[in-house]
């Protein structure tokens, strides 16, 4: 995997860096794995803009990627990797020894060939998924369950990963990316090793009509409305004479906005202030 920072043969490819995988799959997708999106442009049932600055963009097929991995006990073989265009990472296609073929997140690593394994007998190897009680602490583990059985929901971007730093009884605690630790019971899976595609923040788009292309619309700030649009507009100059707040009034800056309680008993420490 390369970094290319482009020559300004233009404007637009002056500030242009990009991520150059040669291992990634050149052709098309596994169709059976894929379905339909539908576009939205923001809009809800009534035609309101009810998510802003979105639209347009060029249209992509979903990948079914499978998080829960519970094929247990039947090895699998990467056949290839490939570009996601729904997420960060990159994808990795394997076919099961029983014939299946699935799509699972490409792990930093995993490369076409490698054999891979779900399952409480797995190895600890990167790309195999087993329960965590069974994972060895201080291991290095991706695409993590909250619930057992219900599929990795943490640690799925490029790069990421989570550490396990202890386990006791029924659970294990793990410390994230963020700086916060939390509890989680230690029958939910993981995969070994750490989401691969981490050169993914070094690259630049170089220009607006890259992000267009991506279905992202200009955000406009506030302070450049009126005073109509947005709390933050009218004035003289460019001062807006009180604390920043979104365009509904609510703080922009150190309020708390988490309301889940029900879940702050697994909350060890909470993430790093930035």
């Amino acid at each position: 995997m390369a970094v290319v920072k482009c020559k300004p043969t233009s404007p637009g490819r002056r500030h242009v860096v990009k991520v150059v995988n040669p291992e990634l799959h050149k052709g098309k997708p596994y169709a059976p794995l894929l379905d339909s999106k539908s576009k939205t442009g923001g809009r809800n049932n009534n035609g309101r803009i009810t998510t802003r600055h979105i639209g347009g963009g060029h249209k992509q097929h979903y990948r079914i990627v499978d998080f829960k991995r519970n094929k247990d006990g039947i090895p699998a073989v990467v056949e290839r990797l490939e570009y996601d265009p729904n997420r960060s990472a990159n994808i990795a296609l394997v076919l099961y020894k029983d014939g299946e073929r699935r799509y699972i997140l490409a792990p930093k690593g995993l490369k076409a060939g490698d054999q891979i394994q779900s399952g409480v007998d797995a190895a600890i190897k990167t790309g195999n998924c087993l329960p965590m009680r069974n994972i060895p602490v201080g291991s290095t583990v991706h695409n993590i369950e909250m619930k057992p059985g219900k599929g990795g929901q943490l640690a799925r971007s490029a790069g990421s990963y989570v550490q396990i730093v202890a386990r006791d009884g029924a659970y294990v605690t793990l410390r994230l990316r963020s700086g916060e630790m939390r509890k989680v019971l230690s029958d939910c899976r993981a995969t070994i090793g750490e989401v691969g595609n981490s050169e993914h923040m070094l690259r630049v788009l170089g220009k607006a009509g890259a992000t267009r292309w991506r279905g992202v619309r200009p955000t406009v700030r506030g302070t450049a409305m009126n005073p109509v649009d947005h709390p933050h507009g009218g004035g003289e100059g460019r001062n807006f004479g009180k604390h920043p707040v979104s365009p509904w009034g609510q703080k922009a800056k150190g309020l708390k906005t988490r309301s889940n309680k029900r879940t702050d008993k697994y909350i060890v420490r909470r993430r790093n202030k930035k």
